[in-house]
């Protein structure tokens, strides 16, 4: 890809992409909690399904107790009203709550202490809205199954990212969380692809950086490489997304890994 602005380096991409093709994933990187634990089918796709919903920009997250950041604490508290079964994993349940009467009852869960005034989550209202809306839309179309829904898709991710597209949470054009969704659903053997070649990559900023800072992306445009390294709000990054996406499938193609292992090895760095 090459615009007047952006560059997808591809040379870059092949030589970073043939020493991830070097490296192993250790047994063990499967085998954690999140994955592993053990719940019902239409449970464990709850969890990962709600707990994805009102993941995004959770860096004031935190458990100090517990030594728990951002994406981790949100891993630890939903696994935990899963094995729970709490009533705000029960989608009859969830769908008759409020927005206010679900803040509440979100608030002291993200507190080390139990505190309200010590919850590390914000956005509470939005976030509870999301998980409402989709409670609401599963109990309508799917009485309540989310694995009804899952199965509707036959296998295929095209398939399944139209059927998530209909809760609010999950509207977003690059599909960021419908693919952690189904890379987590995939790795707890809850789902198997028939496409594989549909997955997108799970972009965020993160990635973004890595892809930048690593020369897999480059910025030609001057001003626009300095509101990027000022850190300034852009109208729009549609552009510089689409371009890691498209860096990240040729990482994928060089590495020989699924494309969603890409986010397991750069994510981290």
């Amino acid at each position: 890809m090459v615009t007047t602005t952006i560059t997808v380096n591809e040379r870059q991409c092949q030589k970073i992409g043939e020493i991830l093709g070097k490296l192993k994933f250790r047994h063990s990187f499967f085998e954690r909690p999140y994955i592993t634990f053990s719940a019902e089918p239409e449970m464990k796709v709850r969890c990962y399904l709600l707990s994805l919903a009102i993941c995004h920009q959770t860096h004031t997250l935190i458990s100090r107790t517990k030594n728990l950041k951002g994406w981790e604490v949100l891993e630890d508290v939903f696994m935990r009203l899963t094995q729970e079964n709490s009533d705000m994993i029960n989608m009859q349940a969830l769908a008759a709550m409020s927005v206010t009467e679900l803040t509440e009852r979100l608030r002291p869960l993200f507190a080390d202490d139990g505190d309200l005034k010590h919850c590390t989550l914000d956005r509470l209202e939005e976030r509870s809205r999301f998980l409402i809306d989709i409670a609401e839309q599963l109990v309508k179309s799917y009485d309540g199954s989310l694995m009804k829904l899952v199965e509707q898709s036959d296998g295929f991710v095209t398939r399944l990212y139209a059927l998530l597209d209909r809760f609010e949470a999950y509207k977003d054009p690059m599909r960021k969380k419908a693919t952690c969704f189904i890379k987590f659903s995939v790795e707890a053997k809850l789902f198997t692809v028939k496409d594989p070649e549909n997955i997108l990559p799970i972009m965020d900023y993160h990635m973004q950086r890595v892809l930048l800072r690593t020369g897999c992306v480059e910025i030609n445009d001057q001003d626009l490489k300095q509101k990027l390294q000022g850190r300034e709000t852009l109208t729009s990054d549609e552009e510089i997304r689409q371009a890691c996406v498209d860096a990240t499938r040729l990482l994928a193609i060089y590495s020989g890994y699924p494309i969603a292992n890409m986010n397991d090895f750069l994510w981290p760095l």
